[in-house]
């Protein structure tokens, strides 16, 4: 016996899905998910490593990195030095060095 659950549909989501039933000739709204989710869910998903958020020399910091560094932490490589002189939950104030050259960069955290 086939179990069922009660799921709360916004009325033009429910009416534009009772209009692709009868246009599909599909007997039930059921099997106008399975249809759909056919095509949808059952591809072959890939892996999409994170995007560096910086580079310091050829070390890519990314945001997981960053989210998880404390005040005081460095990131250094050859004459590339990035600090984090503050951070909260909102963002982190980013000092970087490269040779003579200072700058202070915030990344706020969304």
């Amino acid at each position: 016996m086939t179990e069922y659950t009660s799921i709360r549909i916004r009325k033009d989501l429910a009416e534009q899905m009772q209009l692709i039933k009868t246009q599909n000739n599909y007997k039930s709204i059921n099997e106008l998910l399975e249809k759909t989710l056919e095509k949808t869910v059952n591809e072959n998903l890939e892996v999409i490593q994170e995007q560096p958020l910086f580079m310091v020399g050829e070390q890519a910091i990314t945001w997981t990195e960053l989210k998880q560094s404390q005040r005081g932490d460095k990131w250094n490589q050859g004459n590339e030095t990035v600090t984090v002189l503050f951070k909260d939950n909102q963002g982190a104030f980013l000092r970087f060095e490269y040779y003579d050259e200072v700058g202070v960069e915030y990344f706020h955290f969304i």
